[in-house]
């Protein structure tokens, strides 16, 4: 026989942000290195209403106390209700949000 195929396996982690006990998103998590060795774990999660969370951390504790705030945040004080507006600063139009 020929040469045989190798099997490639792809592992994904899911991980969620929880705004309340029936509001619950979930998204990917990467893991890497920064320059200095130091773990980061870094996290990109779609809300309903086409935001993103995106976050990142040392640890996965602080990553999901950090999505948890900010889906939180989204979900109850509506962070992304303002989406944003135009402004003239010396002479030129720059969008704030």
């Amino acid at each position: 026989m020929g040469k045989e195929k190798k099997q490639k396996i792809e592992v994904t982690e899911i991980f969620v942000a929880k705004a309340c006990a029936s509001m619950v998103y979930w998204g990917c998590i990467t893991r890497t290195v920064d320059d200095l060795g130091n773990p980061v774990v870094f996290s990109r999660i779609l809300m309903d209403d086409d935001g993103l969370l995106c976050a990142q951390a040392s640890d996965q504790k602080e990553l999901a106390n950090n999505l948890n705030s900010m889906a939180r945040m989204i979900v109850f004080e509506g962070l992304h209700d303002e989406r944003g507006k135009t402004e003239e600063i010396f002479g030129s139009d720059f969008f704030l949000n």
